[in-house]
């Protein structure tokens, strides 16, 4: 049976990553219908801690899970390590006596706990105070209709706080003003555009070996010299080729030898990984990694989509469409320092119907959106079936990039 899983990351007020909310599925039939919240919550950990790698998974940092109220009335949660896992309590578990006696073992025991979509009501007031965490969701409940929970909750316990959907940058400001600490959503997928940034001098010479890749007439030889002008390029293009990822017997020891090994086009695609990873001057890992895990979604779901662009250049759409999040500059703005074709061009400004139905389906499968209408019309054909094994060579490819 195929294992999957859609990983959302939750960021810090510094925009670092705290942890991961988990979901995973044993297929993406289960998620048509009403699949069973304990059975889904079972997979979730079995998965996670029988099936992968946890670190693969994790990267070294919690997962958040949901807990039905059965589960947690059964104390699941004690068969696994405290430091990996943040027990969610669902929004529709009542705080019956069960509960709360759970929940008091559980934080006992050095759990940490969190209550999932929470609508204050002073009956659970015993909940909170076996928290740690409190989710909002902000589309559901908006921010300025919570303040005044917001304010009380604070006033009476040290609680962490988070912002759940937090899809723009204002949004992010606002909730990180009232006091919230920790942030999900898809706000670090889109534009993050307050101000116009210069490109500063490292950048400026990684979009020169970006350009010197899209020449037609390749010049090896000065794309030698520009990586090795650059210590980080050179140091994680060694590093790349030599990790678990390529198992190679012996070691690649000099630039040349990756150049030659690796052959043009799969040298502009590694290139394009390494050099954009360069470019993330202050912004978080995980922005970085999501560019890389949908750059090689693209490139895999391009074999067995009919697409009008080859398997490298899906990778290279797919890697650059969060330029403008990674660079703080519209897309337009960015492009014309490029030297990408038309079509990639087209690609990366939304232009292009293929790869935005392509750019679609691999997005709804980050977020495990996998009941929409894209969904159900490909319900069926193989690649819906590949999309799991898809998904974990991409992350242990992006994984490689930053262990």
């Amino acid at each position: 049976m195929d294992i999957f899983v859609a990983r959302q990351p939750v960021f810090t007020k510094k925009k670092r990553v705290f942890g991961y909310e988990l979901l995973f599925r044993t297929s993406l039939e289960n998620m048509f219908p009403n699949i069973d919240g304990d059975m889904a919550t079972a997979n979730v950990l079995t998965n996670t801690f029988f099936t992968f790698d946890l670190n693969e998974i994790l990267a070294g940092k919690p997962g958040l899970i949901n807990f039905t109220r059965n589960l947690i009335l059964q104390r699941l949660p004690l068969l696994f390590p405290k430091e990996h896992i943040i027990i969610e309590v669902l929004e529709d578990i009542e705080p019956e006596p069960g509960v709360i006696e759970s929940l008091k073992e559980f934080r006992r025991k050095g759990f940490r706990i969190a209550l999932d979509d929470f609508v204050y009501d002073p009956k659970f007031d015993p909940m909170i105070s076996f928290c740690s965490i409190i989710k909002f969701d902000i589309l559901a409940t908006p921010l300025d209709t919570i303040a005044p929970v917001i304010r009380d909750i604070q006033s009476r316990h040290k609680i962490s706080l988070l912002a759940e959907k937090v899809e723009t940058h204002q949004q992010f400001e606002q909730a990180r003003a009232m006091g919230f600490d920790l942030f999900q959503g898809y706000f670090f997928a889109t534009p993050e555009i307050l101000f116009k940034k210069d490109v500063s001098p490292s950048q400026i010479t990684k979009l020169k070996l970006i350009n010197e890749l899209w020449k037609t007439d390749l010049n090896l030889e000065k794309i030698e010299d520009l990586i090795k002008k650059d210590l980080s390029v050179s140091y994680k293009l060694l590093k790349f080729l030599n990790s678990a990822y390529y198992r190679r017997p012996v070691a690649i020891n000099t630039i040349r030898d990756a150049i030659i090994f690796l052959g043009t086009d799969e040298l502009k695609k590694f290139i394009h990984v390494i050099t954009i990873s360069g470019l993330n001057e202050n912004k978080p890992n995980e922005l970085i990694r999501s560019s890389i895990i949908r750059a090689r979604m693209c490139e895999l779901c391009g074999v067995m989509l009919k697409t009008n662009f080859t398997d490298d250049e899906l990778f290279t759409v797919g890697l650059f469409s969060s330029m403008d999040a990674i660079l703080d500059r519209p897309m337009r703005e960015i492009l014309p320092t490029i030297a990408f074709s038309d079509k990639i061009k087209d690609a990366l400004l939304g232009q292009d119907k293929q790869f935005r139905l392509l750019l679609m389906l691999i997005t709804n499968f980050e977020k495990g959106q996998w009941d929409t209408r894209l969904y159900k019309l490909m319900d069926g054909r193989k690649i819906i079936d590949e999309l799991p094994k898809f998904y974990m060579n991409a992350i242990r490819m992006a994984d490689s990039f930053f262990t």
